[in-house]
């Protein structure tokens, strides 16, 4: 018991000399925290280089706010949301070039069919993307981040703040009403894109 309390103390002397800008403050925090923060971020499958860049980062953002932190808990805390919400912006960066590569690959496709099929397929999504624009609000919003911004119902319900239910839902009920909007050929068109969900 009296060591736990003399490293609580320690601790806190620690963290008084890292608000004071002190490098042993920060050093300690830095040995304490570096290697479970990266085998955090190992979990989150991404590569050993990315994880280092983000580890140092979190820890230079640490050490200009440092005066922000009076506990050990709250920079723990600090530092695991910052490893968190960068790690799932360097995911969602990577899928974002991903999805640019796919549509850079859709459009060569597409610049090599004759000009007339072009504009049929141009029109047709064109179509589809105005039938959607007359849908009911929330039922709006579902379908559009669905074809348009192809995000999963998952992602969908967390970007709305809905349930993944509920998503289904509306996605149901987009789909009855955009088939009484569309042309048999313009509603094929926006099956395939919801193909996978």
């Amino acid at each position: 018991m009296k060591n736990k309390v003399k490293q609580e103390l320690n601790k806190q002397d620690f963290i008084e000399s890292f608000r004071e800008g002190e490098r042993g403050g920060l050093k300690f925090l830095y040995k304490t925290f570096y290697a479970p923060m990266c085998y955090f971020l190992e979990k989150m499958n991404l590569d050993k280089v990315i994880i280092e860049e983000i580890v140092q980062d979190v820890f230079f953002k640490l050490w200009e706010r440092r005066d922000d932190f009076n506990h050990f808990e709250s920079i723990r805390s600090f530092l695991y949301t910052s490893c968190r919400n960068a790690a799932i912006n360097r995911i969602q960066q990577k899928k974002r070039l991903q999805q640019l590569a796919d549509i850079y690959a859709t459009q060569a496709d597409l610049i090599d069919l004759p000009v007339s099929h072009q504009m049929i397929y141009l029109e047709t999504l064109r179509e589809v993307h105005n039938a959607i624009e007359t849908l009911p609000e929330q039922c709006r919003h579902v379908i559009y981040k669905l074809v348009v911004e192809d995000l999963s119902p998952q992602e969908v319900a967390v970007s709305l703040g809905i349930t993944t239910s509920t998503v289904y839902n509306q996605k149901k009920r987009g789909i009855e009403l955009l088939r009484q909007r569309l042309k048999p050929d313009q509603f094929f068109c926006l099956l395939l894109l919801l193909l996978y969900y």
